[in-house]
């Protein structure tokens, strides 16, 4: 599941910006001083955003939606930057919004790198939709101390430390395997 976090956020932030842009360019037109002519120019980047933040939270682990988003942050980038030369642009303005734009392209070159040297998912694994588990009665990531004995049916009444460390051990990862869970000793988690 954490290798779904960054994805999973930046298609909730692709969502946001792409309903901005959507909803309000001529104002957007208008804050950063170019003609409310580019307001269609504006729709179209908005779409954009919509389509890559949608295809983020449905197929987080699908690299290309992720170099989508770094390709419309060019784009973006080079409008920025085209503003930026009109006598007409709020400065102010449009040094903040290319600011905020080069910070979440280089969160945007972050996550494509780190997707792609990722191990790609096993076969038959099933990414929860939108990167949530709705419906789903097992508990998530905080599973660790969250009754998770209870969750997999065992004995509530056992005492855990007549148990020795490894077969408790082995309990709990047969129940994250069984949950859907990352195994933390593959991923170099500290116990």
């Amino acid at each position: 599941m954490k290798s779904e976090r960054l994805p999973w956020t930046l298609g909730w932030v692709s969502l946001g910006i792409g309903l901005t842009e959507l909803t309000f360019p001529e104002g957007l037109c208008r804050v950063i001083g170019v003609s409310k002519r580019h307001a269609g120019l504006m729709r179209v980047f908005g779409l954009r955003e919509i389509a890559s933040g949608l295809g983020l939270l449905l197929q987080p682990h699908r690299r290309e939606w992720v170099w989508a988003r770094v390709a419309g942050d060019a784009l973006d980038l080079s409008l920025l930057g085209a503003a930026l030369r009109l006598p007409l642009s709020n400065k102010g303005w449009l040094g903040a919004i290319t600011t905020a734009a080069t910070g979440v392209t280089l969160v945007d070159l972050f996550a494509a790198v780190k997707t792609w040297r990722s191990p790609r998912r096993p076969a038959g694994t099933v990414t929860p939709s939108l990167g949530m588990d709705l419906g789903s009665s097992a508990p998530a990531e905080s599973w660790r101390g969250s009754g998770l004995a209870e969750d997999m049916g065992a004995n509530p009444r056992r005492d855990d430390d007549s148990l020795p460390e490894a077969e408790r051990q082995r309990m709990m990862k047969e129940a994250a395997r069984e949950l859907g869970l990352p195994d933390p000793d593959e991923h170099g988690t500290p116990r």
